[in-house]
This record gives structure tokens, sequence and C-alpha cells, in this order.
């Protein structure tokens, strides 16, 4: 639906912008219906272009959907390629089309084709058939969602005023005064009558998330209807027995409550029309253009909508990395939010190309909560194969001092263990304190190389990741150059942070030339999404990849550049993907 800004202030406080609007990525639309007998879901057809919003007509016999802001009519068992619908002069549709319960004709919002100076949305009708325009809000921008059952009244989001309030509005089909509905702070959207014209449902952001909202018609009684504590629900659509709502849900750590954005991890949800528990019927990748306007069959038993996948991510090049699962662990680092969150998490991080995972959860045994056993499973289901993991144990003061590492080797013992049962087959030491005296290295030398032949005698490759304190000296050597050259390289490899490296003042090249063969596993990273900072040589890096004994790479972010950290690792793989020096 929508567009954002006045144009990008009135625009996008709605998310009104069509995908293709909002992101110029290619991307392949599914056309899918769902069967609520059967509760399952199935692809009608694909379109290497983006498609959006299906409507299902009163009829059965046609799903409208929005195609490059026109409309066109496609038979619900795929059957049939689009058919375009005539829609005169007005040829940049939002999702916002509906179709009059006879079927006789559509309303839709779009551009004024008079208007030659950006976009300013407003109401039309045409006849289903195809045929002229016929313009009804007087003022713009305004965006249709609802038509009375009894074809007389649209209901439609308007920005009004000197401040742009954005509230619900009704107004006559032939024309006439529009009546405001709604007056809470903040957005309200999507208003949609029930098909026997006693109630309109709307969203709203009113309590500071956005929710779905019912009133009676002439705006009386608003009333909330769902409760989400972590999702933003949009567009709620009444099924035409009146019985069922289903709508769109958003994560929060993904989207700001008054956004439906594209190219996002989604549910759609389905709650009694009187209110209660939501049910997720499907989760899937969509947003913006999935399920924008009612899609309900007339039998009230399926509903329509669009998922999507973005070309770039299909097409690249395929190449073999993982990610170190630290970089989203504001979504899923604790065992709380990995139960609640890790199947968008991880389906989404391998639809962008990662094929591995470095955990970066276990601690006494287990990993994120859950047995080994349990976590690879939730990894593999996810797409992704569990290629290392990140853990460390440091030595105390003590053991420093006396050189007796037994309680510190029975914790590694019980953790090469479980790494084991969760078949991990490398197990790294992500991090040792700062180390200031010969000794102390000396010490913590040992301590790597004792762990190294315990991991080997188990199957596990043992590896040390380095910081940027690693490159400072201690007795005229840094700790990376002792570590490197003091361990034995059967039982330990070296797994290079590149980006501490530079921070720590090192070229990572020089070391992989100067130490061939140590370096079994790279992490990549940058100052936030690779190669955004110009600080690290990667061309140079992935060409003296063999050389260094490299054999894979793993991409860490600590931070994005915006928040969302799954578009930084989305932009991160694409980066790597088509870099020519990757292979």
């Amino acid at each position: 639906m929508k567009i954002r800004t006045l144009l990008c202030a009135v625009l996008a406080s709605a998310g009104l912008l069509s995908l293709s609007a909002q992101n110029p990525q290619k991307v392949i639309s599914y056309l899918e219906i769902y069967d609520l007998e059967t509760q399952s879901h199935q692809v009608i057809k694909e379109f290497p272009f983006l498609i959006e919003a299906p409507n299902w007509t009163s009829d059965g016999k046609w799903l409208v959907v929005n195609k490059s802001g026109r409309l066109y009519k496609v038979a619900p068992d795929g059957s049939t390629d689009l058919i375009e619908i005539n829609t005169g002069a007005v040829t940049q549709c939002n999702n916002d089309h509906v179709i009059s319960a006879d079927g006789k004709w559509i309303a839709l919002s779009s551009n004024d084709p008079e208007n030659k100076r950006g976009y300013n949305s407003y109401v039309y009708t045409v006849p289903f058939e195809g045929g002229d325009p016929v313009k009804i809000t007087p003022e713009g921008p305004s965006y249709l969602h609802g038509i009375s059952p009894d074809g007389k009244t649209v209901a439609y989001c308007a920005f009004r005023g000197p401040n742009q309030e954005q509230d619900v509005y009704v107004m006559p089909v032939k024309g006439g005064k529009e009546v405001r509905l709604t007056d809470a702070p903040g957005l309200d959207d999507g208003p949609e009558y029930s098909m026997d014209g006693k109630y309109i449902w709307f969203n709203s952001v009113r309590t500071g998330r956005m929710q779905a909202w019912r009133m009676k018609a002439n705006g009386k009684e608003q009333t909330q209807m769902t409760f989400d504590t972590d999702m933003n629900s949009w567009f709620p659509h009444i099924s035409p027995d009146g019985e069922k709502v289903v709508y769109i849900a958003y994560h929060d750590y993904e989207v700001a409550a008054g956004d439906h954005t594209a190219n996002q991890n989604v549910e759609l949800r389905m709650i009694p029309a009187s209110g209660g528990e939501p049910q997720t019927l499907v989760k899937l990748f969509g947003g913006q253009g999935t399920i924008n306007v009612n899609s309900w069959s007339p039998d009230s038993k399926k509903f329509a909508y669009v998922s999507y996948r973005i070309a770039d991510e299909i097409e690249a090049p395929k190449v073999d990395m993982s990610v170190q699962l630290y970089s989203v662990r504001t979504l899923i680092g604790t065992p709380e939010l990995f139960a609640k969150n890790h199947e968008y998490v991880l389906t989404r991080l391998a639809q962008m190309g990662y094929t591995g995972a470095e955990a970066a959860s276990y601690e006494d045994g287990l990993f994120s909560g859950l047995s080994p056993e349990a976590f690879k499973a939730a990894v593999n289901k996810a797409g992704l194969e569990l290629t290392a993991s990140h853990t460390t144990r440091l030595l105390t003061p003590q053991e420093f001092a006396s050189g007796d590492f037994t309680n510190a080797l029975e914790w590694w013992d019980k953790c090469i263990d479980a790494h084991k049962k969760a078949g991990i087959p490398r197990l790294v030491m992500s991090y040792s304190q700062k180390l200031n005296t010969e000794a102390e290295l000396k010490t913590m030398a040992d301590y790597l190389n004792e762990i190294g032949r315990r991991c080997n005698q188990a199957g596990i490759r043992f590896g040390y990741h380095n910081h940027d304190h690693e490159f400072a000296k201690v007795a005229g050597t840094t700790i990376m150059d002792y570590f490197i050259t003091n361990t034995d390289p059967e039982n330990v490899f070296i797994e290079m942070d590149v980006y501490w490296a530079v921070v720590g003042g090192a070229a990572p090249v020089e070391y992989m030339q100067k130490y061939p063969g140590r370096f079994e596993v790279l992490h990549i990273k940058d100052k936030r999404e690779i190669g955004q900072s110009g600080m690290v040589g990667f061309d140079a890096i992935f060409r003296n990849f063999r050389k260094a004994g490299t054999t894979s790479f793993v991409v860490e972010m600590e931070e994005a550049s915006t928040p969302n950290i799954l578009k930084g690792l989305r932009e991160s793989a694409l980066y790597l993907r088509n870099a020519p020096y990757v292979k």
C-alpha cells in the first residue's frame, strides 16, 4: 500500500510505498493460498517480478493483484497469465485496491495522473471490466482500504491538517463530505468494513505498538483487538462470514511500530472476530505487498497472499561461508530469545547465502539452553551447518601462578564432549585475558596446546581467535607471534580476525605470508558491514587464502550501519558473494 514522506514524511509514516519503490532489488513473487480446512498453503503461481496485494473476487473466479502500478487479474488456480484491468489514465496504483461486494467495480488508490511533482494519492473507482476512472477524494494523500457492503461508502487513511495527522476517514462513493472517524495520536490505517457493515477494522499505533482495532461504522466504540507484546500487527482482514480476522505481524526488532516495510520475516496470524489469542498460520519472508488488502475467498475457507525472495540473493554466486551467531546476539543471544526468534533469524541467514554457522552460546553443556543434539537440529532445519563454535574458559590468577590447569581442563573436557555431540568440527577459544609477561605467555601457550591435544583426541579441531590486544608486544615479540610459534600446528590452528588485526596495527596478509598453513579459518570482519570502512584489504586477504592454509571463513558483525543487523549481514553476504576474488 502506501507511500511515505510528504513525499517522504507523509509517505513514510505509514509505510506507504510499494515494495518496488522501496526496494530496487529484483524480487521473485510467489502467489500463495492458505487453506484453513487442511491448514496448509500452496504456491499457485510464481512470477519473476513483483506482484502485490491479492484480492479475491466475490464470485471466486479471480484474484486481483498490483504489478508496477497497474491492476491485473489471475485465476486462483494459476491457470492463466496476468490479465490487465484497464484503469485508464490511472496507472500508479498503490496496494489499496478493493472490489465492491457485487463485483462490478474496483476502488483504488493512485497518484493523480495530472500530478507531475511527485506522488499524491487519491481514491478512484473504475469498472471491474475496465474503463475510465472517477476520482472520489478531493484531497490527498488518501489511501483506500474499504468499501461498505452496500457499495455506498469508502473508508480510507488520509493525511490532513497542518501536521498531516494520519487518521481514518469515510465518504460517499458518489462524492461528498469526508468524515473523520479517528483522532488518536500517531498512525491509524487499514480501515476495512465487516460484511454486515456494522464495524470497521483498522490498525493503530496509539498504544505505542501497532495493533488491530475495531470500531462501529460511525467511529464509536474504538476497541483494541490484538495485544501482541513483541510484534506489530497490520491490516486486519475480516472473513466474509464475519467470524475470523487475518492480519500480518512484524517482529518489533526488525521494524518500527509505524512501518510495514518489505523484505522481512513476518507472520500471518488469525484471531476470532470477537477477539482472543492469535494463531500463527504462516511464517514467511514478505511484508509490504503480502496481504495489504482483504484476500479472503468468498466461502471464508481460504485466503491469498504473496511471499517473496530477493533475486540477487538467489542469483549471486554461491560461496561457502559461515556466520558467527554472536552477530545476531540481540535477536537470539539468550535462551529465551533463541527459543522465540531462532527459526526466523537462522532461516533468513540461510536465504542470504550463508551456508554455515559458528556458535557463540555454549554454557554448561548446553547451546542457547538446548541440548547439543537439539541445537544442531534447530540450526540444520534452517538450512545451515554448524561449522565451529566460540567459547572460552579463562585461567584464574591462581592457575597462572601455579601452572595447574586441572580444574580448567575438566571444564574443557565437558565442553569438548558437548561439541562432539553437536557434531561441531571446530572449537575455538574466543578470548584470552591480556598478558603482560613472558611467563604468562608460556603458560597460556601450554594451556592452548593441552586443550588442542584433548580436542584432537575427540576428533575436533581446536583454534584460537584473536582480538586487537594480541598484537601488543611482550618480551620483545607480539602475543600473536608467540602463540603461533609456541603452539603445535597439529593441535592448534589460528582463527585470525582480520579486522581486529588491523585495529591492532597489524597487516593480516603479512601474517598469512609469514606463517603459511597456520590460519585454518579466518574471521572476515569490518567496522560494520563488510567493505564498509575501507580499512581492510579483503581482496589481498582472499588472494592469499590458500597459502595461509585457510579452508573456510566466518563473517562476523559487531554492529551495523542501521539498527537492523540482519540488513547489515545481508549486505555483507552479497558483498562477498559478488566479489570476484572470493571463490
